[in-house]
């Protein structure tokens, strides 16, 4: 017979199974990947910068304040304006990065909460360096003297109001949170603690437009700067986290079956083994060519 010959001279390869990988010693804590490490370093950086950014320039005048106020300010801390500005560009881009990690970690069960995480740090960070542009307009503007000190005042009031635009740009926070929720990256815990400081965002957001007066002062401005420096908290816990949180080995996390649900093999479906598919089963571990050749009964037997 045809299909006798074919077998013969194409013997179908021995499948070895694969040497198992070596892990951790019973006991012990599984070594930290590299790249985990420097993600967590860009979330810590990133908080430290951050918050030195925001506490570094002395308390600026008020809106109301004469044009002499404003120059005198900007003219006596040129250069701590310039390092501010440099810590929060730079702070802001290292949190972003650290929370894009996060959501790539999670790979496909990120699903439309991850899309809409990147659309969240895309937002900061464009937020974030338009208010690096205003802080270098008044530090650069009152230096420079004459004229320019007009654009000072104008670069004033536009980093007033940019400072509201941090909280109504989306939350990011809480799309991470969402993400997490699904994953074992971080306790769940963290978890929901990035959806509820996501979620005081817009609310406070919205009550400072309409209540908070100049430089976030008032009680409403009291709250959005603790929201901003517990978001930043979470941020620098969240990376000490994942140095010393020991979540499930990777084989446990995505092999194991559901509860309530049976364990799917390679090369198997639910309709194949409920008998309703009645393809051959292709061995995963074969290659391909030979996969080809062998399972087409239909065709060696012709003639």
């Amino acid at each position: 017979m045809r299909m006798e010959a074919s077998t013969r001279s194409h013997p179908i390869p021995t499948v070895r199974p694969e040497p198992a990988r070596p892990g951790p010693a019973a006991g012990s804590t599984p070594a930290v990947p590299t790249r985990c490490t420097l993600l967590a370093s860009a979330g810590l950086a990133g908080a430290a910068a951050l918050g030195a950014s925001f506490g570094l320039p002395p308390h600026p005048p008020p809106l109301t304040a004469p044009l002499a106020a404003l120059t005198r300010y900007a003219t006596s801390h040129h250069h701590t304006l310039l390092a501010a500005a440099w810590l929060e560009g730079t702070g802001t881009l290292l949190q972003v990065i650290f929370v894009l990690a996060l959501a790539h970690l999670a790979g496909t069960r990120a699903g439309l909460a991850g899309r809409i995480t990147t659309v969240a740090c895309t937002a900061v960070l464009g937020v974030s360096l338009v208010y690096d542009v205003m802080l270098i307009a008044i530090a650069q503007s009152a230096a420079l003297g004459g004229p320019q000190t007009t654009t000072a005042v104008v670069a004033y009031g536009l980093f007033a109001a940019v400072e509201h635009v941090f909280l109504i740009a989306p939350p990011l926070l809480l799309p991470l949170g969402l993400i997490l929720l699904r994953t074992p990256l971080l306790p769940r815990a963290f978890a929901w603690l990035a959806v509820i400081l996501g979620a005081l965002g817009p609310i406070l957001g919205l009550a400072g437009l309409l209540t908070v007066t100049a430089n976030n002062n008032g009680p409403t401005g009291a709250a959005i700067n603790a929201l901003l420096a517990a978001q930043g908290l979470w941020i620098a816990a969240a990376s000490i986290i994942m140095l010393t949180y020991s979540a499930p080995p990777r084989h446990q996390r995505f092999h194991q079956p559901i509860a309530g649900q049976a364990m799917q093999l390679p090369g198997s479906s639910p309709a194949r083994e409920e008998g309703l598919d009645e393809s051959p089963p292709v061995d995963r571990a074969v290659p391909l060519a030979w996969s080809a050749h062998v399972h087409r009964p239909a065709e060696l037997s012709d003639g």
